[in-house]
């Protein structure tokens, strides 16, 4: 027998479901002292967003007995904004580069300096084969690694974005009540509360700790207005996912470019990223005032 609809359960019994599937790895690393940075991190950061997912499913079919499609946003009608979607973590990823620059960390602009950051991080007996390597097949410009990371986010890494995406910008897009603001914002927290138990023991950010929980709340505030403003505009998550997925591959580039800033301070998840992402987000309420067809942001 199902469940009575209401629309406390509408929003909670998914997210319980997800939450037992993406939590309960995260909690066994925890109680056995497993680094997140690891391994076993790698794997546990993608089996994360698998339940959300299944769960979605699981309510869209059984239980509310909709199609699946249309009602979560998984459209594939291409606009100009899957073009932004693609683009729009590389000009995150460069504010934040500006930030941290700002701050006294000098960006890694020449093959030079990435050699050398990289080489820091070798153990003293690899470094003759690290140095023989380098010399036999040096790596390209540091701005390449962005143009080389950037077809991830199409393939991929666009697989965890979008099992993410179409909880969140699909599912609770639809059910979450109120106006573009209300609506953004509680999905960005209850996305906060997802990840926070990953957050906690070191996704995103490398540090464990609740300092890191916090850090994360402004950012999963500030990128929700982002990314459901281009749910609306795109009509499709799969634009979303898009920019989430091109910006799990560049997580590791953002690392490279800014070699020797904290974790709290670099993009994307750091100050840079959330600087970044209100940057784009004053772009996108301009243009909603002045250009597009339909405000969101006001009555």
């Amino acid at each position: 027998m199902s469940p009575k609809i209401t629309k406390a359960r509408l929003i909670w019994l998914p997210f319980a479901l997800m939450a037992i599937g993406s939590w309960t790895p995260v909690l066994g690393m925890w109680l056995n002292g497993v680094e997140w940075a690891g391994a076993a991190g790698r794997a546990v950061a993608f089996w994360y967003t698998v339940p959300a997912l299944v769960a979605t499913l699981l309510v869209q079919g059984p239980w509310l007995k909709q199609p699946i499609l249309k009602p979560l946003g998984i459209q594939f009608s291409v606009n100009r904004w899957w073009g932004i979607a693609w683009l729009l973590p590389v000009a995150v990823l460069f504010i934040g580069m500006i930030v941290t620059w700002l701050a006294g960390f000098e960006p890694v602009l020449t093959v030079e300096q990435l050699i050398e950051n990289k080489r820091s991080l070798v153990p003293p007996e690899q470094l003759a084969q690290f140095d023989e390597l380098q010399a036999e097949s040096p790596p390209p410009h540091p701005l390449m690694l962005i143009i080389m990371g950037m077809p991830a986010g199409l393939t991929i890494n666009l697989i965890p974005a979008l099992c993410e995406e179409v909880a969140f910008r699909g599912y609770y897009f639809r059910e979450m009540p109120g106006g573009f603001w209300a609506r953004a914002t509680k999905i960005g927290l209850l996305w906060w509360l997802w990840l926070a138990p990953s957050v906690a023991i070191g996704n995103l950010y490398g540090a464990p700790g609740l300092a890191s929980v916090a850090l994360a709340l402004p950012w999963c505030i500030v990128a929700s207005w982002v990314l459901v403003y281009l749910r609306v505009r795109s009509g499709s998550v799969i634009a979303v996912a898009v920019t989430r997925g091109t910006m799990l591959a560049l997580t590791h580039v953002a690392y490279d470019l800014t070699f020797g800033a904290p974790s709290w301070l670099a993009p994307f998840y750091g100050i840079g990223g959330i600087v970044g992402l209100f940057l784009i987000w004053i772009v996108f309420w301009i243009e909603d005032r002045s250009r597009a067809t339909g405000r969101l942001t006001s009555s």
